[in-house]
């Protein structure tokens, strides 16, 4: 499989990059650090980011080229990393079928396969760990900078390796980014430790909203565009607040709806042991990992909320 990744690299002079709408740290540090990798290797790379990087990502090392555009024209190949539906990567993403070739990295167990050559491993950590084994069997030579974004994508995706979708080679992947000269403390201080106020401003807002059910299995929280408004934020403001409420003793599922406009909700889902939140998504037009999914669904928070806790039963 990754020999044709290297037939199709080494061929191409073109590349552009590209990730899903609302990038985490997987799916930004993944993409810098393949841009930054073909930019080494002499290729003509850019990578696909709408709108600014999200706050606490910032201090991720970009490549040299980043568009806020999907080129209709001039690429050999589109590579798309952490995105399970082509849809995903927003507005125009047909344009990328029009490269001449298209591949597709991920590690998400719902993954739709939609390249020419899918290289999809849901066992992995996170896409960075795919990437990883790529530039090895590529002889790509990894950069500090290179090591601050697969440091930070594995990070970020093992939930600082608490999560089960940690592995030895996470861990090994890691320790040889800190022996590349990445400061595991800058980074987490980053990530973790440098939210504006107005992140707990929202926060109190969307515990306020804090329901159980299910003889207190399942935890709901919502956000709205009005909670927004009055904070002073925005949607990516909310990034780890699922996680929070899944810290709750007992809860096993977790879920925050976010109110996207015009009757429509979305869905994001934590599981902790043993709830495959990756097939409820899936039922609603979603998808991900057993134990963290996603999905947007049509109707008032009330409905949405009723709707999705029908879908477990615990």
């Amino acid at each position: 499989m990754f020999q044709r990744v290297k037939e199709a690299i080494e061929k191409g002079k073109k590349f552009i990059v590209a990730t899903h709408v609302d990038p985490d740290g997987d799916a930004l540090g993944s993409a810098f650090a393949l841009g930054l990798a073909l930019t080494g290797m002499g290729k003509e790379a850019a990578v696909y980011l709408r709108g600014k990087a999200p706050y606490r990502y910032r201090f991720l090392p970009k490549p040299p080229v980043i568009v806020d555009e999907l080129p209709r024209e001039g690429y050999d190949v589109a590579i798309v990393v952490d995105c399970g539906d082509l849809q995903r990567v927003g507005d125009d993403f047909e344009v990328l079928k029009g490269c001449n070739y298209l591949i597709n990295v991920d590690h998400h167990e719902t993954n739709e396969a939609f390249g020419q050559l899918n290289i999809v491993d849901e066992r992995a950590s996170s896409t960075a760990e795919i990437l990883y084994l790529i530039f090895a069997s590529l002889g790509v030579r990894i950069t500090l900078d290179m090591a601050v974004n697969l440091y930070a994508a594995i990070l970020t995706d093992t939930g600082s390796f608490r999560y089960d979708c940690t592995t030895k080679r996470a861990f090994s992947i890691a320790e040889e980014m800190v022996g590349l000269g990445v400061r595991p403390a800058d980074v987490a201080a980053e990530v973790y430790e440098s939210h504006p106020k107005e992140r707990f401003h929202l926060l109190c807002q969307v515990l306020g909203t804090l329901e159980l059910f299910q003889h207190d299995r399942i935890a709901t929280a919502y956000v709205t565009q009005s909670m927004f408004e009055r904070t002073g934020t925005n949607r990516e403001y909310t990034e780890g607040f699922v996680e929070q409420i899944r810290e709750i003793r007992g809860v096993e599922v977790a879920c925050l709806f976010r109110e996207l406009g015009g009757g429509r909700y979305k869905v994001s889902m934590r599981s902790k042991d043993h709830v495959d939140v990756a097939a409820v998504a899936k039922s609603f037009g979603g998808g991900g990992h057993q134990r963290a999914a996603g999905c947007t669904i049509e109707g008032d928070v009330e409905a949405v909320k009723n709707r999705l806790i029908g879908a477990f039963s615990l």
